[in-house]
């Protein structure tokens, strides 16, 4: 009879040096989750509507929070938008550098101190962005504090929590929920951020936004979390135990098709955030008024949140993988009409195709990879992708905003984005071929 993982009788026999024994099945020791036998519900809706509500904050904050912030009604009358633009950008690579200690942490001990922690950081951050008076001081908040809190409240500490918690089904269904919830942030934030910085200033303005951060993500890790289960230490040897080759495979080299699979997912991201930088000056280049622009980019959060939910559910029963590559095959005709841009159907088209579809690749990545990678080192290699996902949201905006300022102009960045997704489409066909034969 194979030995049970968990069971209390076989880690004890295992260190009186008999572990190979055959020995009798016993209850679990500890009520969490693992590759072949996930935890008890702990309360589905007690657990991820508060973090689907954390990480939306979070989210508002940190990124549309910031896209007012830095305008020339705001901090950007004060600091030039190159330096706001640097400490944003910075953000991002200094959060990613935390990553892989953060998805390690989580994997052994959750993530109800890293979602505390994340935080307490973004509220310090806030607060000195605040009170800030000379560029080195901005540059610290964010990336000293900002950044690294960035990574414990946003999308990878959850996804690595629900797949610790839920069956597949179960966190599928969570990671659509996640990621409608948070869907909802655009809309929200940029008219109340607006709204507030022209009636209390910007400075009284971040601080709000760190506080709001604080607060939710301190009641989430206060009360909802503590439902949650905490992942137990595997105490017996790696080969001993199912997850062991997995494990083993983290240190002696990455899983595999994981390499290939992180930089297509990194260049997805790229196009996506060079879209949601640059999509309103984009069409602005090609004549259109900012202010109708602006209007259909908003509506493109609203026109999200359908796909946000229905794609990851609907993994549940078709290859997630497979619907992966059809979503970024589908994505490709929108960018497609953003090359030329210049007439009205190519910008309601884009703006129409790309809203339907680019909400479910983050959750849709967070499916994959639970589905694939399943198991004691789920969150280091989170980690790990958030480090390559990272460089391409910093890389993306970057090389589409130099094109733009070359003769080439803008068609170039959009021509560029669409080889990102081509070659993306490629990677991932090899990594799940990879995958099937490892």
């Amino acid at each position: 009879m194979p030995q049970r993982r968990h069971g209390s009788y076989g880690i004890e026999a295992f260190r009186s040096g008999v572990g190979m024994l055959p020995c009798r099945p016993q209850p679990e020791r500890f009520p969490v989750s693992s590759p072949t036998a996930p935890s008890p519900d702990p309360g589905f809706r007690r657990l991820v509507y508060p973090l689907a509500l954390s990480v939306g904050v979070g989210f508002g904050a940190i990124l549309y929070g910031t896209s007012v912030l830095i305008t020339s009604s705001a901090a950007g009358a004060q600091f030039s938008l190159s330096l706001l633009s640097l400490a944003f950008s910075g953000s991002v690579l200094t959060g990613a550098a935390a990553a892989v200690p953060v998805g390690r942490y989580a994997d052994r001990h959750g993530i109800r101190a890293v979602v505390a922690l994340g935080g307490l950081l973004v509220f310090m951050g806030f607060l000195g962005f605040a009170v800030s008076s000379s560029g080195w001081q901005v540059l610290a908040a964010w990336w000293l504090l900002i950044g690294p809190g960035s990574t414990m409240v946003l999308f990878e500490p959850a996804f690595i929590a629900m797949q610790q918690w839920f069956t597949r089904e179960q966190r599928n269904r969570a990671a659509g929920t996640l990621t409608l919830i948070t869907g909802l942030a655009g809309p929200e934030f940029i008219p109340s951020v607006s709204y507030l910085v022209e009636a209390f200033g910007w400075r009284t303005t971040a601080v709000l936004l760190g506080a709001s951060v604080l607060v939710v993500s301190g009641l989430t890790a206060g009360w909802a979390l503590r439902a949650a289960p905490v992942p137990q230490r595997l105490e017996e040897p790696e080969s001993a135990s199912p997850g062991g080759a997995e494990a083993q495979g983290v240190k002696r080299g990455l899983p595999a098709g994981f390499l290939l699979l992180s930089i297509a997912v990194a260049l997805t991201m790229a196009v996506l955030e060079a879209f949601n930088v640059h999509r309103i000056a984009r069409f602005e280049a090609a004549g259109f008024d900012p202010s109708v622009v602006a209007w259909w980019a908003a509506a493109v959060g609203l026109l999200s949140l359908p796909a946000r939910f229905l794609l990851p559910v609907l993994a549940n029963r078709l290859d997630s993988a497979k619907l992966y590559m059809g979503l970024t095959v589908l994505i490709i005709p929108a960018v497609l009409l953003a090359v030329r841009g210049t007439e009205a159907w190519e910008m309601y088209g884009h703006f129409i195709l790309f809203g339907l579809l680019f909400g479910a690749f983050i959750p849709l990545q967070a499916v994959i990879m639970s589905d694939w990678y399943s198991g004691a080192t789920f969150g280091t290699l989170m980690g790990i992708q958030a480090v390559g996902i990272a460089l391409g949201r910093a890389a993306g905006p970057a090389a589409v905003g130099w094109l733009a300022e070359t003769p080439w102009g803008y068609p170039s960045g959009m021509a560029l984005l669409v080889l990102l997704l081509g070659l993306s489409l490629g990677l991932l066909l090899i990594a799940a071929r990879r995958r099937t034969r490892g």
